[in-house]
C-alpha cells in the first residue's frame, strides 16, 4: 500500500514538474509572439533608413537574457534539424503570411513538442483515471498524428490567404490600369492600388513598394512578390511586367491584356464551380433529403399494408 502511494506521488511530481515547465516555456514565448505580431514585414522594412532596428526589445533584462538563451538553444537546434526542413517551413510560413506572427524556430518547437503533449496527457490519464478502451486508441493514433497538425493548419492558412489573391487580383489590375493610362507611372500606379486595395494583396503591394524605395531593383522586388504569394495568376502579371520592362513594350498595353485576362479566368472559375454545384449536392440529397422523403411517401402505405397483414392474421 505504501509502494503504491509513494509511486502515484512520484508521477505527481513528475507530471507537476512537466506541467511547470511547459508553462514557463510558454510564458517566454508569447510575450515573443506578441511582439513579432506587432510589427509586420512592412513595418520591419520601413525601418530601412531610421536610426532604430527593428529588434529592439523593451522587456526587462531577464526576460531579454533569457530570450537570449532560447534563441540561442533554438539556434543550435536550427543546425541539428535537416536544412531542407527548415527552408520549406520557412517558405509555408512566408506563403501563409505569418511569418512575422509565428518564428520558424516557435513553429518547428510545436510541430515536435504535440507529440509529446499527447503523449503525456495518455499517460496521465492511463496512470489516474479508468478511461474507455475507444478514447485510449484514439490517444494512442493521436501522438503520432499530432506532429502533422501545425502542417494541416499552415497549408489552410496558405489557401484561404492564395484564395482572398486570387478575389482580388482582377479589381486590382483594372485599377492599376486605369492609372498607368491616366499618366502615372508603373510605381506610382503601384503606390495607388496599394493604398486603395485591403487585404493580403494590398500588403504585399506596400511591402514591394518599400522594398523599391530601398535600393532593390523593380523586378527582384516583383519576383519576391512572386516567392511569398505563390499564385499562377500573380505570377503571370509579373512576369509580363518584367519581360515588358525588359524589351521596353509598353506596360499599359501589357496591364490591359492582363486586365482581361484575369477578368475571363475569374469569370471561368464562377462557371466551373457553378457546374460542380448540382454535383456536390448529390450525395447530401441522398442522404438525408430522400429517405425523408420515402418515410412521407411511403410511410401511409406501410402503414395500411401493416394493418391489412394483422386484419388477415386473425
Amino acid at each position: 500500500m505504501i509502494g503504491a502511494v509513494s509511486s502515484n506521488f512520484i508521477y505527481i511530481v513528475i507530471g507537476s514538474v512537466f506541467i511547470s515547465v511547459v508553462a514557463f516555456v510558454m510564458f517566454l514565448f508569447f510575450p515573443r509572439i506578441k511582439k513579432n505580431s506587432a510589427k509586420p514585414s512592412l513595418e520591419i522594412v520601413s525601418y530601412y533608413g531610421s536610426g532604430f532596428s527593428p529588434g529592439q526589445s523593451q522587456g526587462s533584462a531577464i526576460k531579454r537574457s533569457l530570450s537570449s538563451v532560447f534563441t540561442r538553444i533554438f539556434a543550435v537546434s536550427r543546425k541539428v534539424l535537416p536544412k531542407n526542413l527548415v527552408e520549406s517551413v520557412k517558405a509555408r510560413l512566408e506563403l501563409a503570411g505569418i511569418q512575422d506572427v509565428v518564428r520558424i524556430d516557435i513553429f518547428l518547437a510545436i510541430k515536435f513538442f504535440m507529440p509529446f503533449v499527447f503523449l503525456f496527457i495518455l499517460t496521465f490519464l492511463v496512470l489516474f483515471f479508468t478511461i474507455p478502451t475507444v478514447l485510449r486508441m484514439v490517444l494512442v493514433v493521436l501522438v503520432p498524428v499530432s506532429y502533422i497538425f501545425p502542417d494541416y493548419y499552415l497549408k489552410g492558412k496558405i489557401s484561404q490567404r492564395q484564395d482572398e489573391i486570387k478575389r482580388t487580383l482582377p479589381n486590382a489590375l483594372d485599377l492599376l490600369t486605369i492609372s498607368v493610362e491616366a499618366g502615372l507611372g508603373f510605381d506610382q500606379a503601384l503606390i495607388k492600388v496599394a493604398s486603395n486595395i485591403k487585404g493580403n494583396l494590398g500588403t504585399e503591394f506596400k511591402r514591394t513598394i518599400k522594398e523599391i524605395e530601398i535600393g532593390i531593383p523593380r523586378k527582384d522586388a516583383l519576383r519576391n512578390l512572386s516567392k511569398r504569394t505563390d499564385v499562377a495568376e500573380l505570377n503571370a502579371f509579373i512576369m509580363s511586367i518584367i519581360q515588358a520592362d525588359i524589351f521596353g513594350i509598353s506596360i499599359g498595353k501589357v496591364l490591359r491584356v492582363q486586365s482581361a485576362e484575369m477578368r475571363i479566368k475569374r469569370k471561368q472559375i464562377a462557371e466551373e464551380k457553378g457546374m460542380k454545384a448540382p454535383v456536390k449536392l448529390v450525395f447530401p440529397t441522398i442522404l438525408f433529403l430522400f429517405p425523408a422523403l420515402m418515410v412521407v411517401v411511403l410511410g401511409p402505405a406501410a402503414i395500411r399494408m401493416w394493418d391489412t397483414l394483422k386484419l388477415i392474421m386473425q
